[in-house]
Order: structure tokens, then C-alpha cells, then sequence
């Protein structure tokens, strides 16, 4: 036995002994280099490639098979450099290799320099036009053949057994060119080392990378990346794991931020199934986490959760190198953060459950996105909140201004100055907006006013955005809106649709600006249609109708009635007009409305009807809006003398038409605005007087004929008889 023993050793030795005398021999005898026109015409045929060798290629058999190749350069015809490479050195241990396994001492890549094309005209130099061709003209082949290759490769690669003692890429350089964008992205000093690499074992891995980004030759992105982990390869499964996996990245873009990921995952090429399990990722005080599970690599079936750690914007913003956002509540914008659920595939990802936290607000929906269309679909419902405490803070001055109720000096500013021709409605936004959201919230405070059972609903694609509903409840009335921005072309279409019923505008008007020049159940009904990006174009080719109705309602700060009365008395006893000294200020009324017509930014109306305790009141005029004046004709009616303790007036003047001017600028006092027509009061006072005096005459004249004819005719009966046939 230990004969046999020594015999098979020998016999061993012998084999090595004469492999590595004939390795020898291939070595001193065989030159590779005299072999580079072959290599590089196979390369060329096989491939597709052009290949050029510029260095030495060096080998040797003796203790293992090594092979080193310097200087070589890789491109598709007729198109830039695609590669190249300064040195590549490899070495296989015999042995293992003639008994089916890969056993190498190292693989070292140095100076690899990738560089990526794309001209102005689409071109690229990753790809071969021929290659794309056939590619193109039969791809049913290709895929029976890549299934075919992947079939055939299957038991291979589960007898197939590796040791490599490391793989080394050294000072390697990726860079990136797309004359289309303008834009360069550059990855250099890339440099990856691994440990020993065998089947069922864990090894680390480490990669370095620096990289910069240009638009228009302006840096825009610089970063530094670091990545380290554990792989294990089951080559007979075809599984693959990375493990205890992190990585650091460095970006210095005006500021210095730090994002950080940890996960493990793993990976099945016979099941097509992806894992990311507990993966956390940190950008300054930001940190989320979640879950990956891809089912099907093919389709990308999946589904995962994402949950965002409750985070302070402001915090995050000046890190990121924004201004930080100022708002009046110092609490406000502290603690954000969302979980969601998801689920999707190639073609579109959705979320079965997403719930977000704004301070004290809660929303609770889902979202999702068509990624072959970039659709979004958005629903949230909210419980309350209050947006006052996310304005901006005041100045000093606004709130002093506030508080003594001043406003800027408008009445000395030209008309056509009022509104802002800046454009603040972009229409490239509007035009590549593809949305369907709906928001709402049981109950929201903004400056004051108080709002519930908000529903705000928006459909967006083609340049045509519709938010099909802007409903609220405030103030006891439900105000109910729609708009279509049309941005398919300029300018940008405008059409307003509004309808508002049982709101009480004394309330309104009073948290807006603390009292009440007008109260009552206000309902209208507006269509409108206007063009433009600035306020100052919407206003003034603003067109469409509107209809108006305020009921039980009160004008404060002037009293109609009153100043109607007090001057037809002034006019009577003096002649001219005195101010009228009342009491009370306020003009109450029971209905007041109409319909309006508006062209251009003028609201033109002929039927406003006003019905008062005292009086009727019926109006014609215009408001124009881009001039901001006001010119009305109103007629007042007294229906009946309720007036006589305060300010009696004659009988005579019920049922006449009493007309008050309205003409002015918006920026005039009601009292100063409106006026009654005293040359028209005038002349109606006039034509009452006359006929009073006429009917005294006649009174007159009546009596001292009736004594003397009395006498004469025999009796009254025949004297008021003739008297009234002569003066009637």
C-alpha cells in the first residue's frame, strides 16, 4: 500500500513537474505579442469591436498562468474611444482550472477610462449601428438564444467553483458627455478591492468614487462616495446577498451634506425575486426607512413600505442651502412625516395606504404613478388646520398699520397702476402638469376666517388644468367654484365658474377687516372668462355674467333714508343743500340684487333693485374694474312717510323717484361716493311747490267768489258747481 502510495506521487510530480517544463518552453519560445493582429481582427469579427493593443501582453505557466496586457484601447467603428485601459493582470492556477473550477490569485484592472458620447444628433458610442441593426431586424432569435445561453449556463454554473484572493480596479475614470443636455457627468478615481471571493462565504467589498456634474459648463454637483459591505454568491442557486451594506455620500454643492444608507438585500436569478430588507437612509435631521420586496425581476412586481421619521423642515432647508421658510407661528413646519404602502410594477406604482403628518394635521389617503404616462393620482383627507400660522411673519409697520387701520395712499395712485402686470401664473408648469388630486379637510382657519367640509379636487393633462371642485362651508353659507386654466397656448384661458349661497357677509366682512359695511344672506351665481398671466391682464379682459341677491341685510355708515330727507327739507326751506345731521347710520333693507354683464373688466347692470323699510331703490351703472370707478344712477322711491317723529316730508313726495348719484373711485368714503342729484331733487321740489301754490290760489280765489256769488246764484250747491267747472 505505501508502495502504491509513493508510485502515485511520483507519478503526480512527474505531471507537474513536466506541465510547468512545457509552460516554460511555451513561454520562452511562443511570443503572445506576435498574435495582436489576430486578437484584435477576432475581436473585431466576434464583437464588433476595434481593439487595439498598444502595450506588451506577458505571460507565464510557472506556478500558476498569468497573463498581463497593457495599453489597450476599445472603440465601435467609426465612432470615439470608448475604453481604455493602462494595465490588466490575471493569474489562474492550473490545477483547478483543468478540474472545471477557478482558483486565481488576483485580478487587477488599472487606469480603466469608460468614456460615454452622445452627440447633438442622438448618436452614441456604447453602441454599434450595425449591432443595433441586426439586433432590430431579429430579436425573436436573440431572445431563443439568450434563453438558450441562460438554460445551458444553469448546471455550469452549479458545478462551477471559484477562489479568487482579490479583484482590484485601480484609478478608474467614467465620464459621461451629452452634447443634447449640455451636460457632463465625470466619475473618477474609482477604486474597488475585495477579499477572497468562494462560494458560500461572505466577503467584504470596497468602493471609492469621486464624481462632478456640469450644465453649460457650470458645475452644478460635486460628491464623494464611499461604499462597503459583505457579499456571499451560492453560484449553484444563483443567489446572491449583500450584506451589513453602507453607504456614505459626500455632496458639496454650496453646502456640505451628508446622506447615509444602510441595508441588506439579496437577490434570486432562478425565481426573479429581489429582497431589501430594513433599509435606512439619513440626510441631516431627515430619516427614513422601509422595505423592497420585488417578486418578479422581469415585471418588477413589487412592494415595500417607506416611512419618514417625523422631522423639522427649516432645519433640513439649511442644510440642503435654502433659505429657511419664516412663518408667524414659531411651532409651526416641526414635526413632518409620512408612512406609506405600496405596491407596483414597470408600469405603474401606487400606495394602498399613505398617512402624513403636518404638526397637528392628519392626512390619510393614497397616491400613485403611471411611470409610462408620469401620471400622479393624489387623495387626502384631512382633519383641521390652521394656515395663519403658516404666512409669513408680520413686520412691524403692516401690523402697526393694521391695527390703526391705515392703507397705502391708493386714491393718489393712476388707475392702471393698481394691478400687477407681472406674470405669476407660468403657463411651462401648467402645460406638463398630469395630475388627478382631491384634498380635503373637515375644517381650516386662514386670516381669520373659519372654513369646514373643504373639498378641493383637480384634473390636469394636456395643458388643461381643471379643478373641478373648490367647495366650502364659512359663515353659514356653502360656497361652491370650479376654474379651467386652458395652457395649451398663450394666452393662458381663464374660466371661472362660482355659485355662493346663505352666506352672511356682515360676519365675513367683520373678521376680515374688524366691522361691517354691509350686511346680509348674500347668493350669487358668476361665469367668467379671462386672459392672461398677470392680475392686471385677468381684470382687464375679464367678460362673462353674474347675478347677485343679498337679503335681510343693513348698509352701514349711511343712512339713505335719512340723507334723502333731510335734503328734500333743506331744499324746501332754504334752497340749497346743508349736510344732512342723522343719527343713525345704517340703511337698513330687505332684498337687494340683479343681474350683471361684464366685458373687458366692466360690470355693467340695469335691473339692481333695492327694497328698503322706507323706500325702493332702483339702479343702472357700471363698476370698472381695470379703472377701479364707480358710476351708478340710482333712483330712491319713498313707499310711505315713516319718517314723520325724525324727518316728516310732504305727502306729496311718496311715489316719486329721488335720484343719488354714485361716481367715484373705490377708494372714496360711501358718503362721499354717493350723493343725491340736488339739481334733480331741485327740480322736483319746484314743480311740488308750484302745484302746492297753485292749489292755494285756486283755495283762495274759490272762497271769495263763492261769498259773492253766493247771493246771487241761490245757495252753495249751484255756486261749487260753476267754481268747479271754471278752475278744473
Amino acid at each position: 500500500m505505501g508502495k502504491l502510495i509513493k508510485i502515485v506521487l511520483g507519478l503526480l510530480l512527474a505531471c507537474i513537474i513536466l506541465i510547468a517544463a512545457g509552460g516554460a518552453l511555451l513561454s520562452a519560445f511562443i511570443d503572445p505579442n506576435d498574435y495582436k493582429p489576430e486578437i484584435e481582427q477576432a475581436a473585431l469579427d466576434q464583437g464588433g469591436i476595434e481593439l487595439k493593443i498598444g502595450g506588451d501582453i506577458s505571460w507565464s505557466f510557472f506556478p500558476r498562468l498569468s497573463l498581463a496586457v497593457n495599453n489597450i484601447d476599445v472603440r465601435f467603428p467609426q465612432q470615439a474611444s470608448l475604453a481604455n485601459l493602462q494595465q490588466a493582470q490575471i493569474s489562474v492556477r492550473i490545477p483547478e482550472l483543468l478540474s472545471g473550477n477557478v482558483q486565481m490569485n488576483s485580478i487587477i484592472i488599472e487606469g480603466l477610462n469608460l468614456n460615454l458620447t452622445k452627440t447633438s444628433t442622438g448618436e452614441v458610442n456604447w453602441q454599434s449601428n450595425a449591432g443595433s441593426d441586426v439586433a432590430t431586424s431579429e430579436p425573436s432569435t436573440t431572445t431563443d438564444n439568450a434563453a438558450a445561453t441562460s438554460t445551458a449556463a444553469e448546471p455550469a454554473g452549479s458545478n462551477l467553483k471559484i477562489d479568487i484572493e482579490s479583484v482590484q480596479i485601480i484609478s478608474g475614470t467614467v465620464n459621461y458627455s451629452d452634447e443634447q443636455t449640455a451636460q457632463t457627468i465625470l466619475l473618477n478615481n474609482i477604486n474597488l478591492k475585495t477579499g477572497r471571493i468562494t462560494n458560500n462565504a461572505p466577503f467584504p467589498i470596497s468602493l471609492s468614487l469621486n464624481a462632478k456634474q456640469h450644465q453649460n459648463a457650470k458645475q452644478v454637483l460635486e460628491a464623494a462616495a464611499q461604499f462597503d459591505g459583505k457579499i456571499l454568491l451560492d453560484l449553484s442557486q444563483q443567489q446572491y446577498q449583500l450584506k451589513d451594506f453602507i453607504g456614505d455620500l459626500h455632496i458639496q454643492n454650496g453646502t456640505n451634506l451628508q446622506v447615509q444608507l444602510k441595508t441588506d438585500a439579496s437577490i434570486d436569478l432562478i425565481s426573479r425575486q429581489l429582497i431589501v430588507d430594513n433599509w435606512n437612509a439619513e440626510v441631516a435631521n431627515l430619516q427614513l426607512n422601509g422595505k423592497l420586496n420585488i417578486a418578479n425581476l422581469d415585471t418588477l412586481e413589487m412592494n415595500g413600505t417607506v416611512t419618514v421619521a417625523p422631522f423639522a423642515l427649516n432645519p433640513l432647508l439649511t442644510t440642503l442651502g435654502q433659505a429657511p421658510v419664516q412663518t408667524s407661528d414659531q411651532k409651526a413646519l416641526k414635526n413632518i412625516g409620512l408612512i406609506s404602502t405600496f405596491s407596483g410594477n414597470a408600469e405603474a406604482i401606487n400606495t394602498s395606504s399613505l398617512s402624513i403628518k403636518l404638526d397637528d394635521t392628519s392626512f390619510d389617503g393614497s397616491a400613485g404613478v403611471d411611470l409610462k404616462t408620469g401620471r400622479i393620482k393624489l387623495k387626502l383627507a384631512g382633519n383641521s388646520i390652521n394656515l395663519d400660522g403658516y404666512l409669513p411673519a408680520e413686520t412691524q409697520q403692516a401690523s402697526t398699520d393694521k391695527a390703526s387701520g391705515t392703507t397705502s395712499d391708493n386714491a393718489s395712485t393712476p388707475a392702471g397702476d393698481r394691478y400687477s402686470k407681472e406674470e405669476v401664473i407660468p403657463m411651462e408648469p401648467l402645460q406638463s402638469l398630469n395630475l388627478d388630486a382631491a384634498v380635503s379637510l373637515k375644517t381650516a382657519t386662514y386670516q381669520k376666517f373659519t372654513m369646514s367640509n373643504i373639498d378641493f379636487a383637480v384634473n390636469a393633462n394636456n395643458g388643461i388644468v381643471k379643478a373641478e371642485r373648490i367647495n366650502l362651508d364659512m359663515y353659514g353659507g356653502k360656497i361652491r367654484n370650479s376654474i379651467t386654466l386652458d395652457a395649451r397656448k398663450k394666452p393662458l384661458q381663464i374660466t371661472t365658474k362660482a355659485a355662493i349661497s346663505g352666506l352672511q357677509i356682515g360676519d365675513l366682512l367683520t373678521d376680515m377687516s374688524g366691522e361691517a359695511a354691509l350686511t346680509g344672506t348674500l347668493s350669487t351665481n358668476t361665469n367668467i372668462v379671462s386672459y392672461g398671466q398677470s392680475v392686471h391682464s385677468i381684470i382687464n379682459t375679464m367678460t362673462g355674467n353674474a347675478d347677485l341677491n343679498v337679503t335681510n341685510g343693513v348698509v352701514n355708515g349711511i343712512n339713505m333714508a335719512q340723507e334723502l330727507c333731510q335734503t328734500i327739507n333743506n331744499l324746501s326751506a332754504l334752497g340749497t343743500v346743508q349736510a344732512a345731521q342723522t343719527v343713525d347710520q345704517s340703511t337698513p333693507f330687505a332684498k337687494m340684487g340683479g343681474n350683471f354683464n361684464i366685458k373687458n373688466g366692466v360690470v355693467s347692470n340695469n335691473d339692481l333693485g333695492v327694497k328698503l323699510d322706507a323706500m325702493n331703490i332702483k339702479g343702472i351703472g357700471d363698476v370698472n374694474l381695470p379703472q377701479a370707478l364707480v358710476d351708478y344712477q340710482l333712483a330712491l322711491i319713498i313707499e310711505e312717510n315713516l319718517f314723520k317723529k325724525t324727518c316728516p316730508v310732504n305727502n306729496r313726495l311718496e311715489g316719486v323717484e329721488w335720484p343719488v348719484r354714485c361716481k367715484g373711485s373705490f377708494d372714496l368714503e360711501p358718503t362721499q361716493l354717493c350723493k343725491p342729484d340736488t339739481k334733480a331733487i331741485r327740480d322736483i321740489l319746484k314743480n311740488a311747490v308750484t302745484s302746492k301754490i297753485k292749489e292755494q290760489f285756486n283755495d283762495k280765489v274759490q272762497d271769495k267768489l263763492g261769498d259773492k256769488l253766493k247771493d246771487k246764484l241761490g245757495g252753495d250747491e249751484a255756486v261749487k258747481g260753476l267754481l268747479k267747472g271754471l278752475f278744473n
